[in-house]
């Protein structure tokens, strides 16, 4: 099934022109466009929760799992994604090539170095670590709304997909006991069991040098996607696990659902990645990034995409003791979150 295009409301302070509030509704007119024209002429809050065209929000027709959006197909056509696409649906996991340019790569390895903790590489093989990234150097930012990051993204968390987790880490050979791998595990293991089929959490790995087995790559059970559940303590000792290798500038991404962990690096030298994590705009985001919105200059300055990422147009938390929920964010939340 495919959904309707849509525009997002405007920042806040800023009035819509009425009919975007009813091609939200995916009506186009009734009582989608009469919540704009009362909140204009200051009518209370619960008067506009009052007429608001339910049949209409939730009647708008959703984006199945792995389907794709009217809205979203000539990005996905643009930037060859299909294969991405089937990749997902199949395996769990993908690798997004030439996704970045190889400078940025330059820039986002220097910002996760910059940025990073020391930590006892001999002991786990990381070198150090760097949380809560978004927002905190140019590089991190513009990564993380790159066009394809953001339309796979999309596919996979929904039209109003938000950051979740932006974490550097710094992988040096592993010298310690045992083999040093990450255990086998599900990113979206928080969720209730069985998984929803809906994907809720997607994280694409950015591997500033490349990534190989030997490096320490990410690997994969392929399919495990499919169990909808996390892998049993004797699955993380026994599943099969293949590497994702890329190349500088490739992006692999996997969905939440997939049962994955890392190889311990081998070779001299390291592996540099952002681990970045999208989320479904109905859970809770790993981390909290809305306070970069009350910082005026750096939401004036972000890349297009930022708004999206952290929330600010949607309805939650938007009630106070005067006003109810904004009434026009939660009809672009309630159609959002089908396409």
């Amino acid at each position: 099934m495919r959904g309707h295009s849509f525009s997002p409301p405007p920042p806040a302070g800023v009035s819509p022109p009425i009919h975007s509030i009813a091609e939200a509704s995916a009506h186009g007119q009734g009582s989608a466009g009469r919540i704009g024209e009362r909140s204009l002429v200051g009518e209370s809050p619960m008067a506009e929760a009052e007429v608001v065209d339910r049949a209409g929000v939730y009647n708008t027709r959703p984006v199945g799992p792995y389907d794709v959006s009217d809205e979203l197909r000539p990005r996905i056509e643009e930037f060859d994604l299909w294969a991405v696409i089937e990749d997902l649906k199949e395996h769990g996991y993908a690798v997004i090539r030439d996704a970045a340019p190889p400078e940025l790569m330059d820039e986002l390895r220097e910002a996760i170095h910059s940025l990073s903790q020391p930590a006892d590489a001999k002991a786990t093989g990381i070198a150090g670590s760097a949380p809560l990234l978004l927002g905190r150097h140019p590089a991190i930012d513009r990564v993380a709304t790159l066009p394809k990051v953001m339309a796979i993204a999309e596919f996979s968390c929904g039209k109003a997909a938000r950051a979740g987790r932006f974490v550097g880490s710094i992988k040096h050979p592993f010298e310690g006991e045992g083999d040093g791998a990450l255990t086998l595990h599900a990113d979206q293991n928080w969720l209730p069991v069985p998984f929803p089929e809906h994907n809720c959490v997607m994280t694409f790995c950015f591997a500033c040098e490349g990534m190989t087995e030997a490096g320490g790559s990410t690997c994969v059970v392929p399919g495990s996607h499919r169990l909808r559940r996390p892998p049993t303590p004797e699955e993380t000792k026994t599943a099969k696990t293949v590497a994702i290798e890329t190349d500088k500038g490739d992006v692999a991404v996997w969905d939440g659902s997939v049962w994955h962990g890392s190889y311990a690096r081998r070779t001299p030298g390291t592996r540099t990645v952002l681990h970045a994590t999208y989320q479904r705009l109905y859970t809770q985001p790993i981390d909290d990034f809305t306070y970069l919105l009350g910082d005026d200059e750096y939401m004036a300055n972000a890349p297009e995409g930022m708004r999206q990422l952290l929330g600010a147009d949607l309805f939650f938390h938007t009630a106070t003791p005067e006003r109810d929920v904004d009434m026009r964010k939660f009809m672009y939340a309630a159609v959002a979150s089908k396409i």
